[in-house]
C-alpha cells in the first residue's frame, strides 16, 4: 500500500513540475523585457558612441531605448518565436540556422526601433533630429547585426533559461499557460 501511495505522490509531483515548467505569457514577456533592456544598455551605449552621440546624447538615447524596450521587449521575444516558427527552426536545428533566424528577427524588429532611439537622442542633445546620425546609426547596426542579432538572441535565451523559460526555438509562448498572441 505504501508503495502505491509513493508512486502516486511521485506522479503528482512530476505533474506539478511539468505544470510549473510551462511559464505564463506574462512571465515570458517580463523575462524577455529585462533581457532586452540589459543587453541594450550594454551594447547600445557603445553603438551610440560610435554613431557620434556625446555623453548627454548617449544617456538620452539609452533612456529612450529603455522606455521603448520596456514596451517592446516582450513583443520582440514573441517576434523571435514567430520567426523561428515561420522558418520551421527548432531547438534541434543547427546553430548556424538558429543564429540566422535570430539575425532575421533582429533586422526586421530591432533596427527600426534603434533608429527611433537615435532620433530621440539627437533631438534631446541637439534640439533637432539629425537624420544623418539616424542613418549612420541604423546603417551601422544593420552592418554589424550579424554579430549583434545572434548574440542578443543567445543572451535572451540564456536569460530565459536562468528564469526557467523555454528558448525562442522551443516556443515558450506556445507552451505557456496563457497564449495571448496566438
Amino acid at each position: 500500500m505504501d508503495e502505491i501511495r509513493d508512486k502516486s505522490e511521485e506522479t503528482d509531483l512530476e505533474a506539478k513540475i511539468k505544470e510549473n515548467k510551462q511559464s505564463s505569457a506574462g512571465k515570458i514577456a517580463v523575462v524577455d523585457t529585462v533581457g532586452n533592456i540589459t543587453y541594450s544598455l550594454i551594447v547600445g551605449s557603445l553603438l551610440d558612441y560610435i554613431a557620434g552621440l556625446n555623453f548627454t546624447g548617449i544617456v538620452a538615447s539609452r533612456a529612450s531605448a529603455t522606455v521603448m524596450n520596456s514596451v517592446t521587449g516582450g513583443i520582440y521575444g514573441w517576434w523571435r518565436e514567430k520567426t523561428f516558427k515561420l522558418t520551421k527552426t527548432t531547438e534541434k536545428s543547427g546553430n548556424l540556422r538558429k543564429r540566422l533566424v535570430d539575425l532575421l528577427a533582429f533586422n526586421t524588429f530591432q533596427v527600426p526601433i534603434y533608429s527611433v532611439a537615435i532620433a530621440i537622442g539627437s533631438y534631446v542633445s541637439e534640439g533637432k533630429v539629425d537624420m544623418e546620425k539616424v542613418k549612420n546609426g541604423a546603417t551601422y547596426l544593420a552592418t554589424i547585426s550579424s554579430l549583434i542579432g545572434p548574440t542578443m538572441g543567445w543572451y535572451m535565451d540564456c536569460f530565459r533559461k536562468l528564469f526557467g523559460v523555454n528558448s525562442a526555438a522551443e516556443g515558450a509562448y506556445r507552451g505557456s499557460k496563457t497564449q495571448p498572441h496566438d
